[in-house]
Protein backbone atom coordinates (compact mmCIF):
# COMPACT_ATOMS: atom_id res chain seq x y z
CA UNK A 1 0.00 0.00 0.00
CA UNK A 2 1.25 3.46 -0.89
CA UNK A 3 1.57 5.75 2.15
CA UNK A 4 3.11 9.13 3.02
CA UNK A 5 5.95 7.19 4.70
CA UNK A 6 7.01 5.15 1.64
CA UNK A 7 5.88 7.51 -1.13
CA UNK A 8 9.33 9.03 -1.69
CA UNK A 9 11.23 5.72 -1.45
CA UNK A 10 11.98 2.95 -3.96
CA UNK A 11 9.27 0.92 -2.19
CA UNK A 12 6.90 3.10 -4.22
CA UNK A 13 6.32 1.13 -7.42
CA UNK A 14 4.23 3.81 -9.07
CA UNK A 15 5.29 6.47 -11.57
CA UNK A 16 4.88 10.08 -10.41
CA UNK A 17 5.36 13.25 -12.43
CA UNK A 18 8.71 13.89 -10.75
CA UNK A 19 9.84 10.41 -11.78
CA UNK A 20 8.81 11.20 -15.34
CA UNK A 21 11.05 14.26 -15.10
CA UNK A 22 13.99 12.08 -14.02
CA UNK A 23 13.29 9.58 -16.84
CA UNK A 24 13.29 12.38 -19.42
CA UNK A 25 16.48 13.77 -17.90
CA UNK A 26 18.43 10.50 -18.18
CA UNK A 27 17.24 6.90 -18.21
CA UNK A 28 20.26 5.59 -16.30
CA UNK A 29 19.87 8.28 -13.64
CA UNK A 30 16.20 7.28 -13.34
CA UNK A 31 17.21 3.62 -12.95
CA UNK A 32 19.75 4.35 -10.20
CA UNK A 33 17.43 6.70 -8.32
CA UNK A 34 14.07 4.96 -8.53
CA UNK A 35 14.83 1.28 -9.15
CA UNK A 36 18.14 0.36 -7.48
CA UNK A 37 18.22 3.24 -4.97
CA UNK A 38 21.92 3.89 -5.64
CA UNK A 39 21.22 7.60 -5.89
CA UNK A 40 19.64 9.19 -2.83
CA UNK A 41 16.52 11.30 -3.11
CA UNK A 42 18.24 14.47 -1.89
CA UNK A 43 16.54 17.81 -1.37
CA UNK A 44 18.06 21.01 -2.68
CA UNK A 45 17.53 24.21 -0.70
CA UNK A 46 14.65 25.36 -2.96
CA UNK A 47 13.05 21.90 -2.61
CA UNK A 48 13.44 22.07 1.18
CA UNK A 49 11.83 25.52 1.31
CA UNK A 50 9.04 24.38 -1.00
CA UNK A 51 8.31 21.23 1.02
CA UNK A 52 8.23 23.16 4.29
CA UNK A 53 5.86 25.76 2.83
CA UNK A 54 3.65 22.99 1.45
CA UNK A 55 3.50 21.39 4.89
CA UNK A 56 2.59 24.63 6.66
CA UNK A 57 -0.04 25.72 4.14
CA UNK A 58 -1.70 22.34 3.62
CA UNK A 59 -1.45 20.84 7.12
CA UNK A 60 -1.25 24.00 9.24
CA UNK A 61 1.42 25.88 11.18
CA UNK A 62 1.17 23.59 14.23
CA UNK A 63 2.03 20.53 12.14
CA UNK A 64 4.90 22.44 10.53
CA UNK A 65 6.31 23.31 13.96
CA UNK A 66 6.19 19.62 14.97
CA UNK A 67 8.17 18.53 11.95
CA UNK A 68 10.61 21.41 11.40
CA UNK A 69 12.95 23.12 13.89
CA UNK A 70 15.26 26.10 13.62
CA UNK A 71 18.88 25.38 14.62
CA UNK A 72 22.06 27.40 14.64
CA UNK A 73 23.77 24.69 12.61
CA UNK A 74 22.21 21.78 10.73
CA UNK A 75 23.54 18.27 11.38
CA UNK A 76 23.99 17.11 7.78
CA UNK A 77 25.99 13.96 8.64
CA UNK A 78 23.54 12.51 11.16
CA UNK A 79 20.25 14.40 10.82
CA UNK A 80 17.55 13.69 13.41
CA UNK A 81 14.85 11.17 12.50
CA UNK A 82 11.32 12.42 12.00
CA UNK A 83 12.21 16.10 12.08
CA UNK A 84 13.86 18.49 9.62
CA UNK A 85 16.42 21.04 10.73
CA UNK A 86 16.35 24.52 9.22
CA UNK A 87 18.86 27.33 9.41
CA UNK A 88 17.63 30.69 10.68
CA UNK A 89 17.72 32.04 7.13
CA UNK A 90 15.62 29.16 5.81
CA UNK A 91 13.19 29.39 8.70
CA UNK A 92 12.70 33.15 8.28
CA UNK A 93 12.08 32.72 4.55
CA UNK A 94 9.48 30.01 5.15
CA UNK A 95 7.67 32.09 7.78
CA UNK A 96 7.57 35.14 5.49
CA UNK A 97 6.27 33.11 2.54
CA UNK A 98 3.60 31.26 4.49
CA UNK A 99 2.31 34.26 6.39
CA UNK A 100 2.01 36.16 3.11
CA UNK A 101 0.00 33.34 1.52
CA UNK A 102 -2.24 32.96 4.59
CA UNK A 103 -3.36 36.58 4.24
CA UNK A 104 -4.75 36.01 0.75
CA UNK A 105 -8.44 35.44 0.01
CA UNK A 106 -7.42 32.92 -2.66
CA UNK A 107 -5.79 30.78 0.04
CA UNK A 108 -8.69 31.14 2.48
CA UNK A 109 -11.05 29.85 -0.21
CA UNK A 110 -9.15 26.53 -0.22
CA UNK A 111 -10.18 25.62 3.32
CA UNK A 112 -12.83 23.15 2.18
CA UNK A 113 -10.64 21.53 -0.50
CA UNK A 114 -9.05 18.11 -0.07
CA UNK A 115 -5.34 18.45 0.59
CA UNK A 116 -2.29 16.22 0.16
CA UNK A 117 -4.27 13.07 -0.70
CA UNK A 118 -2.38 10.31 -2.51
CA UNK A 119 -4.07 9.43 -5.79
CA UNK A 120 -3.19 6.26 -7.71
CA UNK A 121 -4.10 4.63 -11.00
CA UNK A 122 -3.23 1.05 -11.84
CA UNK A 123 -1.48 0.64 -15.19
CA UNK A 124 1.00 -1.95 -16.43
CA UNK A 125 4.25 -0.02 -16.86
CA UNK A 126 7.01 -2.63 -16.96
CA UNK A 127 8.77 -2.41 -13.61
CA UNK A 128 6.02 -0.17 -12.26
CA UNK A 129 2.37 -0.85 -11.58
CA UNK A 130 0.70 2.47 -12.16
CA UNK A 131 0.63 6.22 -11.62
CA UNK A 132 0.62 8.24 -8.41
CA UNK A 133 0.44 11.86 -7.39
CA UNK A 134 -0.31 14.19 -4.47
CA UNK A 135 -2.04 17.41 -5.54
CA UNK A 136 -1.70 20.21 -3.01
CA UNK A 137 -5.46 20.84 -3.11
CA UNK A 138 -8.39 19.57 -5.12
CA UNK A 139 -12.16 19.78 -4.93
CA UNK A 140 -14.80 17.78 -6.79
CA UNK A 141 -18.30 19.21 -7.10
CA UNK A 142 -20.62 17.27 -9.37
CA UNK A 143 -19.00 16.94 -12.77
CA UNK A 144 -16.34 19.62 -12.14
CA UNK A 145 -13.01 19.36 -10.35
CA UNK A 146 -10.60 22.09 -9.32
CA UNK A 147 -6.91 21.30 -8.84
CA UNK A 148 -4.70 23.90 -7.13
CA UNK A 149 -0.94 23.66 -6.80
CA UNK A 150 1.21 25.91 -4.61
CA UNK A 151 4.36 27.21 -6.30
CA UNK A 152 7.23 29.48 -5.30
CA UNK A 153 9.01 31.50 -7.96
CA UNK A 154 11.65 34.19 -8.26
CA UNK A 155 9.03 36.35 -9.97
CA UNK A 156 5.43 35.92 -11.05
CA UNK A 157 4.43 39.49 -11.86
CA UNK A 158 4.88 38.81 -15.56
CA UNK A 159 2.46 36.13 -16.77
CA UNK A 160 4.61 35.64 -19.86
CA UNK A 161 7.76 34.95 -17.82
CA UNK A 162 5.84 32.69 -15.47
CA UNK A 163 4.49 30.75 -18.46
CA UNK A 164 8.06 30.02 -19.57
CA UNK A 165 8.93 29.14 -15.98
CA UNK A 166 6.14 26.55 -16.10
CA UNK A 167 7.54 25.17 -19.36
CA UNK A 168 11.08 24.96 -17.94
CA UNK A 169 9.99 23.17 -14.77
CA UNK A 170 7.40 20.84 -16.32
CA UNK A 171 4.51 22.41 -14.43
CA UNK A 172 2.05 22.00 -17.31
CA UNK A 173 2.97 18.32 -17.55
CA UNK A 174 2.52 17.97 -13.78
CA UNK A 175 -0.98 19.40 -13.98
CA UNK A 176 -1.80 17.16 -16.93
CA UNK A 177 -0.65 14.23 -14.79
CA UNK A 178 -2.97 15.30 -11.94
CA UNK A 179 -5.80 15.69 -14.44
CA UNK A 180 -5.40 12.05 -15.48
CA UNK A 181 -5.43 10.89 -11.85
CA UNK A 182 -8.46 13.00 -10.87
CA UNK A 183 -10.55 11.82 -13.82
CA UNK A 184 -9.62 8.20 -13.08
CA UNK A 185 -10.46 8.39 -9.36
CA UNK A 186 -13.58 10.50 -9.90
CA UNK A 187 -15.13 9.19 -13.14
CA UNK A 188 -18.04 11.61 -12.78
CA UNK A 189 -15.67 14.51 -13.52
CA UNK A 190 -16.08 15.93 -17.01
CA UNK A 191 -14.42 19.32 -16.51
CA UNK A 192 -11.23 20.25 -14.64
CA UNK A 193 -9.94 23.70 -13.74
CA UNK A 194 -6.18 23.82 -13.20
CA UNK A 195 -4.79 26.57 -10.96
CA UNK A 196 -1.50 27.77 -9.51
CA UNK A 197 -1.22 29.76 -6.29
CA UNK A 198 2.20 31.37 -6.72
CA UNK A 199 4.23 33.22 -4.10
CA UNK A 200 7.34 35.16 -5.01
CA UNK A 201 10.54 34.60 -3.05
CA UNK A 202 11.74 38.04 -2.05
CA UNK A 203 14.82 39.01 0.02
CA UNK A 204 12.89 41.93 1.52
CA UNK A 205 10.11 39.63 2.71
CA UNK A 206 7.38 41.17 0.55
CA UNK A 207 6.51 37.79 -1.04
CA UNK A 208 3.65 38.89 -3.28
CA UNK A 209 1.14 36.22 -4.21
CA UNK A 210 -0.44 35.64 -7.63
CA UNK A 211 -3.09 33.31 -9.03
CA UNK A 212 -3.03 31.68 -12.46
CA UNK A 213 -5.42 29.40 -14.34
CA UNK A 214 -3.60 27.05 -16.69
CA UNK A 215 -4.90 26.66 -20.23
CA UNK A 216 -6.97 23.51 -20.75
CA UNK A 217 -5.68 23.29 -24.32
CA UNK A 218 -2.10 23.18 -23.00
CA UNK A 219 -3.05 20.55 -20.39
CA UNK A 220 -4.67 18.34 -23.03
CA UNK A 221 -1.46 18.45 -25.09
CA UNK A 222 0.54 17.41 -22.04
CA UNK A 223 -1.88 14.56 -21.25
CA UNK A 224 -1.60 13.31 -24.82
CA UNK A 225 2.20 13.35 -24.61
CA UNK A 226 2.17 11.52 -21.25
CA UNK A 227 -0.22 8.79 -22.38
CA UNK A 228 0.94 8.34 -25.98
CA UNK A 229 4.70 8.87 -25.69
CA UNK A 230 6.22 9.04 -22.20
CA UNK A 231 4.45 6.17 -20.43
CA UNK A 232 4.88 3.73 -23.36
CA UNK A 233 8.60 4.63 -23.37
CA UNK A 234 8.89 3.86 -19.67
CA UNK A 235 6.96 0.61 -20.11
CA UNK A 236 9.15 -0.64 -22.94
CA UNK A 237 12.51 0.44 -21.48
CA UNK A 238 14.69 -2.47 -20.35
CA UNK A 239 18.30 -1.29 -20.63
CA UNK A 240 18.21 2.12 -18.89
CA UNK A 241 21.56 2.84 -20.51
CA UNK A 242 23.38 6.16 -19.97
CA UNK A 243 22.84 8.72 -22.72
CA UNK A 244 25.25 8.41 -25.66
CA UNK A 245 25.40 11.31 -28.09
CA UNK A 246 26.20 10.78 -31.80
CA UNK A 247 27.07 13.22 -34.55
CA UNK A 248 24.06 11.92 -36.46
CA UNK A 249 21.92 13.46 -33.69
CA UNK A 250 23.29 16.95 -34.33
CA UNK A 251 20.96 19.92 -34.72
CA UNK A 252 21.95 22.67 -37.13
CA UNK A 253 21.78 26.09 -35.48
CA UNK A 254 22.40 29.66 -36.58
CA UNK A 255 20.64 29.52 -39.94
CA UNK A 256 19.30 32.82 -41.17
CA UNK A 257 15.50 33.11 -40.79
CA UNK A 258 15.40 29.91 -38.74
CA UNK A 259 13.01 29.38 -35.83
CA UNK A 260 15.94 30.00 -33.51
Amino acid sequence: MLTKENYFTIANKYISNSRIGDFLKDKHFFYQKHITGEIENKKTNPMLIGSACDRWLTAGKDMFLKEYICVSRRNLKSPPVGITELTQTQYDEIVAICESVERQDAYKELKDHTTQQILTMLMELGLFKGLCGIPDWFKVEGSKAIITDLKTAEQAKSSVKYHYHCLDYGYYRAMGFYDILIRHNYPEVKEVEHRHLVVEKDPDGVNKVYTFILSQERIELEKENILDNILPAIKSETEFAPSNVKWSDSVVIGEINSEF
